[in-house]
């Protein structure tokens, strides 16, 4: 079974949706089968319930049994895919991170901020207010606001917006709209 899905997801035909779909029936089952179980031991002990015939009762739970196993391994198998793609999105999270820094850092260089300026451009960047980026570095609003003028002026945009899109820009240039 294993081996089956590993042959749709290499051929492309198993999609996101397919895979939750996959999983809500895998988890049908396992509840179905917990519930056979639930009913039988309550069968068993509260009703002191005999099945007519022992041997079909036996290939009936025999059967509930495998079909539990194999639900349950391929659970197991989704979780563990599932946190190896949550591992990789977040070493890609971190891997855009640093390029997202080391994009800032090379255009800060390239502009000849001053230290003073490039933490307000990183403020700006950030979205903060004047007000706020005032408090965070112990300075007039005044100060900020001549700072944040001379950040426009020397990265040649008209404001935050167009500072933040250059930023964007600057990331997403390697990337591709289908």
């Amino acid at each position: 079974m294993a081996n089956f899905f590993s042959f749709l997801r290499s051929q492309g035909r198993y999609d996101k949706s397919q895979r939750l779909t996959i999983l809500w029936i895998g988890m049908i089952l396992s509840t179905v089968c917990t519930a056979f179980f639930a009913l039988d031991v309550f069968g068993d002990i509260v009703l002191g319930r005999d099945f007519p015939n022992e041997n079909i009762h036996n290939i009936f739970e025999l059967f509930v049994v495998i079909l539990s196993l194999g639900a349950f391994i391929f659970h197991i198998r989704e979780l563990n895919l599932f946190f190896k793609h949550h591992h990789k999105i977040n070493d890609q999270m971190r891997v855009a991170s640093g390029e997202f820094a080391e994009v800032i850092g090379a255009l800060f260089d390239e502009w000849k901020l001053t230290p003073a300026e490039k933490d307000v451009a990183i403020f700006l960047i950030k979205g903060m207010s004047f007000s706020e980026i005032a408090l965070a570095r112990k300075a007039k609003e005044g100060t900020v606001k001549a700072q944040s003028n001379a950040v426009y002026r020397k990265a040649n945009v008209k404001g935050r917006h167009e500072l933040l899109a250059l930023f964007l820009d600057e990331l997403l240039s390697d990337v591709s709209v289908k």
